[in-house]
């Protein structure tokens, strides 16, 4: 605009179409059960810079963001989506073992869905010399509007024991949260405020100090609808938002160039982050107050007989709330006691320079995050009413467990007038400690090698992350679902390497190369078969409980099938381990280790300059799992999922209060999973 400020407007419209992208969370589902994603998204961004004096600087900048994302139905099903048939197959595999799948046909548990989102931000920063210290202070702000669509578990599914039920159409189960008042639309706004300040100056010539102090905090305008009948019952309210306004984050940095000659940097640093209050639990919070949504949960005798291609010519024929019956509602609610997760951190890095071609350098990093998010069930009663010989609590009583073994989990609230009640708390804790050693290599003109090794600990007590309440309560446990499990992250990893490299240009070629490797993440062992061996809502928290086979009290019919899988060459040498460990216990939540797996990928360029290089074409050609590509067996990864399912409950015994098992024997065998060899072509023109 003129020596004093510049103006700058930039606009960026992205859209991303992802057909075919949305899994859901049975072992196998298919295709029909996959749902499609699109998001639009809009910013326009405008900046002013000015210089008012030599000393001072300042940045304004406003940008406004306009979001839409989608998620439909498989094109195969109708636009309102379908219930989802979740069918327990046990099958005698080829080499004689076992193995147990759920296997889902039909709808997806959270599609459709819609994210409207218009966002307003606003912040100011300013730049200001004083001597040898440089300040800075600044101010950024959102406003935003939300209009989301949310339809989790709106379609309703029905489960099915074997694939025998079936054939015969003859569900165990049928679950359905039941719009009440039409759409479940909710509309909220929130801001987000903060102010920050810094000060960076040189004690001395080698010694630089940066600290900083930063102030965050977010409000939701709209809550959710007080309900009376959840306060009388078990005294939460439901209009609770998720609010913390303490937040101030002091955090500082220090660098010393040892002796002054930029051959030995020593940094060091530290400090206290919060995060951002996750909109979406406010969306599950609004919608869940048991006034919009009914939910409905039967068995046996009460479950409807299912008509599956009638569902797909008129959705509207999917069961509701039957005639006579007052429905319960699943609440989801914020714990008045809620605060925002905290992240301690602290790191030191050491880096030497041998002159202008090589480094090598080591950075530690430690990080504790406490009021880390997590859904408590707390429409539950206080203690089980029993507690099975191997040690599991159940919280149902034991005469309502049918010979079957599955449990209704409506017999385990505390209040039969309100349905399941998740309460948004602070009780997640994560502990992070990382040793990275990296070096650099320039090779040649233009050529260079970058490489890392990580070696990683990463423990917390609940791995939830976003964004459906329910998803909270996946943590295997081995009985109350509130004792929350202190273990290896479900992110957890043991050790990772990047190497990074490329060749001199060669006559216009360059080659190269991205090798990453992971090891040490981790699984658990699961107590399956659509059932709840602890009598809660979830059938995917329950920890398996592993027999001792030396123990004369064990079913002779674990202790084969354990020693067959102990005996078995396919199963994997960690895996035989964990089982081991766990002989007489439950088993130690992801206390499973994948081995390390790495992938290459490769890339090859050719650039041909014109006009005395002021433009140039570029050709490019980039083949991700190179491996692969040389040998089908190559390139794979054989990690088993978090979940592994082992112990399949078949029935329970009243004289003893305990659940019969089998064995899944095929549960040891690696499975094959990755990503196959890709081929990519560019081309790119550039010009100056």
């Amino acid at each position: 605009m003129n020596d004093k400020h510049r103006l700058t407007f930039r606009n960026l419209y992205n859209k991303w179409d992802n057909p075919f992208s949305v899994s859901d969370n049975s072992s196998i589902e298919i295709a029909e059960s996959f749902s499609d994603f699109v998001s639009k998204e809009n910013s326009m961004f405008l900046s002013l810079r000015s210089v008012f004096t030599p000393s001072v600087t300042n940045e304004f900048k406003v940008q406004y963001q306009r979001a839409e994302r989608i998620f439909s139905p498989n094109s195969e099903l109708p636009s309102q989506n379908i219930p989802r048939a979740i069918v327990q197959v046990e099958s005698v595999l080829p080499n004689g073992k076992t193995s147990n799948r759920s296997v889902q046909l039909g709808g997806q548990r959270f599609t459709p869905e819609t994210n409207l989102e218009n966002q307003i931000q606003i912040s100011n920063t300013t730049y200001l010399t004083k001597g040898k210290f440089n300040f800075t202070f600044g101010t950024d702000n959102m406003i935003t509007a939300l209009e989301t669509q949310l339809s989790n578990e709106q379609n309703g599914r029905f489960f099915f024991d074997s694939l025998d039920d079936f054939d015969n159409l003859n569900p165990s189960r049928f679950a359905r949260e039941v719009p009440l008042q039409g759409s479940t639309l909710v509309k909220q706004t929130v801001l987000d405020l903060s102010v920050f300040g810094q000060v960076e100056f040189d004690i001395n010539p080698n010694l630089n100090f940066s600290a900083g102090i930063r102030y965050d905090a977010t409000a939701f305008v709209n809550s959710a609808e007080f309900n009376p009948l959840v306060f009388q019952e078990l005294g939460i309210r439901t209009d609770v938002k998720p609010e913390d306004f303490d937040n101030i984050q002091p955090r500082f940095q220090l660098i010393w160039n040892i002796k002054g000659k930029d051959t030995d940097i020593l940094k060091l640093g530290g400090g206290i982050f919060t995060s951002q209050p996750h909109y979406y639990a406010q969306v599950n919070n609004i919608q869940n107050s048991g006034t919009l949504i009914g939910a409905v949960d039967v068995t046996g005798a009460d479950v409807p007989s299912p008509d599956f291609p009638g569902y797909r010519n008129d959705p509207s024929t999917v069961p509701g709330v039957p005639a006579g019956v007052t429905p319960f509602s699943t609440i989801n609610a914020v714990s008045p006691d809620f605060e925002i997760p905290t992240i301690y951190k602290a790191n030191v890095n050491y880096t030497h320079f041998f002159g202008d071609k090589y480094s090598l350098g080591v950075n530690a990093i430690f990080s504790h995050t406490k009021n880390n998010y997590v859904y408590q069930e707390a429409n539950l009663v206080s203690e089980p009413y029993f507690v099975t010989p191997e040690g599991r609590e159940v919280f149902v009583p034991a005469n309502t467990i049918p010979s079957n073994g599955r449990a209704d989990w409506t017999a385990s609230r505390a209040s039969d007038l309100v349905g399941r009640t998740l309460v948004l708390n602070s009780d997640g804790i994560l502990d992070n400690l990382a040793l990275v050693v990296e070096g650099s290599a320039k090779i040649g003109e233009d050529g260079y090698l970058n490489a890392s090794f990580t070696v990683n600990s990463s423990k917390d007590n609940s791995s939830y992350n976003c964004c459906v309440a329910n998803t909270s309560t996946f943590l295997p446990v081995t009985g109350d679902p509130r004792d929350l499990n202190y273990g290896y992250s479900d992110n957890h990893f043991d050790t990772k390497l990047v190497v990074n490299g490329a060749t001199p240009t060669w006559k216009g070629f360059t080659l190269g190369a991205t090798v990453v490797g992971t090891g040490g993440s981790r699984y658990s062992l699961h107590t399956s078969g659509n059932k709840s061996a602890n009598g809660d809502f979830n059938l995917s928290n329950d920890i398996a409980y592993i027999y001792d086979p030396a123990d004369p009290s064990t079913p002779q019919n674990i202790v084969d099938d354990y020693n067959e899988i102990l005996n078995d060459p396919e199963t994997t040498d960690g895996f035989k381990e964990y089982l081991r460990e766990s002989f007489g216990g439950f088993a130690e939540r992801n206390g499973g280790k994948n081995p390390f797996r790495a992938t290459v990928d490769l890339r090859l360029q050719k650039k041909i300059e014109f006009n005395g290089s002021k433009s140039a074409l570029e050709f490019s050609a980039d083949v991700f799992n190179f491996m692969n590509l040389l040998n089908k067996e190559w390139g794979r990864t054989n990690n088993f999922s978090r979940r592994r399912n082992f112990m399949n409950i078949t029935g329970f015994d009243q004289n003893t209060k305990s659940y019969t098992y089998s064995v899944q024997t095929g549960a040891g065998t690696e499975p094959i999973n990755g990503t196959p060899w890709r081929l990519q072509l560019g081309v790119r023109y550039s010009f100056n």
